[in-house]
């Protein structure tokens, strides 16, 4: 069975949640063997959140509601609590304990970046499924082998290792998340200073200010010009040949026309997917 990992659980809720129902309704419209494992991001506002700036707030009783919409379809909510500023300071946040506190069932997961927040979670919430975060960048073989071998339910992998030996040597693979299209290019040389702009107007509420980059793809076709792009071709063949079980798509905070697309063809048989995608904007847009 592969797992697929889809943004992001907040704005694009009921786009997975129908994706889920067609998945289980018309399974032969799909790719053989899959699921929906998680569906990953964060509720607004929350100074742990990384990777991407959600601002706002959410009421208990509307994360509750939709926390229970994707677990009673077996899909788990994985928080991204990746903000690199989060130490100890900071775990006693009381918005953020509260979202962990009503989703602490066994079912679902936090991907974790900083030492602090991760050894809080554990003590606090064990409840939880820990993951380690792409966000660490993690490039040299003997530092991902550690991460391999620590008490994580997976690890996700730099996706500038996709489609290398690197990666391919790399075990056990079944503890290994792959980011299949990430939507930076390829060796981005600001991802650090991005991950580090996002952490600190996510802690402090302030204005996003990024380093000036010509990096970031904002079409989900364009991605496929990266060598770290990973063909359907290549996912349902070498990768789940060699072993590789846990995939993550890329996409918070992108339209929803690149999202969509990119649910569709990595899930979608490429027969089906002009009916699929058709039936999506129809159901969730009106067109």
């Amino acid at each position: 069975m592969l797992n697929f990992y889809l943004p992001d659980f907040y704005n694009n809720a009921n786009l997975i949640c129908l994706m889920a129902d067609l998945l289980k309704h018309y399974p032969d419209n799909f790719y053989d063997d899959i699921r929906i494992g998680a569906a990953y991001g964060s509720f607004p506002g929350a100074i742990w959140n990384g990777g991407r700036v959600i601002w706002g707030i959410e009421h208990r009783e509307a994360m509750e509601k939709m926390i229970k919409e994707y677990n009673d379809r077996g899909i788990a909510v994985r928080y991204t609590f990746t903000n690199p500023f989060i130490e100890e300071q900071y775990v006693n946040d009381r918005y953020c304990n509260m979202i962990l506190e009503i989703s602490q069932n066994g079912m679902n997961e936090v991907i974790v970046n900083t030492k602090a927040l991760e050894d809080y979670v554990r003590a606090n919430y064990p409840g939880f499924k820990i993951i380690s975060s792409t966000t660490k960048c993690l490039m040299d073989v003997d530092a991902i082998n550690a991460e391999l071998n620590k008490d994580y339910f997976l690890v996700v992998t730099d996706s500038s290792l996709n489609n290398t030996d690197l990666l391919f040597n790399l075990e056990p693979k079944d503890k290994i998340e792959v980011l299949v299209n990430h939507y930076c290019r390829d060796n981005c040389p600001n991802r650090q200073a991005h991950y580090t702009a996002i952490g600190k107007a996510q802690l402090n509420y302030t204005e996003l200010v990024f380093p000036d980059c010509k990096y970031t793809a904002r079409n989900f076709y364009t991605l496929m010009e990266n060598k770290s792009f990973i063909t359907t071709d290549l996912l349902y063949g070498k990768y789940k040949d060699a072993g590789f079980k846990h995939f993550k798509v890329d996409g918070r905070a992108h339209a929803p026309r690149n999202v969509i697309e990119s649910f569709v063809y990595y899930l979608v048989k490429p027969e089906y997917r002009d009916k699929i995608r058709m039936f999506i904007y129809q159901s969730l847009y009106k067109l």
